[in-house]
């Protein structure tokens, strides 16, 4: 029953966000304008908050009840924290490969090289993406 509450909440959420979306000029595909990508995160919000809602009122009710494990949530929080904390003191590149590298670590991903090469790269590619391409500077 609770996943369905939170099914609805969702979706008054996503309507809501759409509906204060609707206040920013949307523009065109070829020039978008400020209200571009918030209209397009609130479609996908509330095509997706439906989704998981008729998929919550398709399934029969199950007692499987699991113990939920809350350490890596808390990791993750902490992670995001120290994260924000460092962004403006070591810069966008450093911040964000050492948050990668932590939440693949926490994920327990096996060794180093992987993590490295997956937080490196990211890291590099978001950069570039800005930076280059979007031509946003970066904190």
């Amino acid at each position: 029953m609770i996943e369905k509450i939170i099914s609805l909440l969702f979706l008054i959420g996503s309507l809501t966000y759409l509906y204060w979306a609707q206040e920013f000029t949307f523009g065109t595909l070829g020039s978008p304008k400020s209200g571009f990508l918030p209209n397009l995160a609130g479609v996908t919000a509330l095509l997706l908050s439906l989704l998981l809602m008729f998929r919550q009122f398709r399934l029969k009710k199950t007692n499987n009840k699991e113990a939920v494990d809350w350490t890596k949530f808390l990791f993750i929080l902490i992670g995001l924290a120290f994260y924000l904390m460092i962004l403006t003191i070591v810069g966008y590149f450093v911040a964000t490969f050492i948050f990668l590298f932590y939440l693949f670590k926490v994920a327990d991903t096996s060794g180093w090289r992987v993590p490295l090469a997956i937080s490196f790269c990211g890291s590099a590619a978001f950069h570039l993406l800005f930076t280059y391409y979007l031509k946003v500077a970066l904190p």
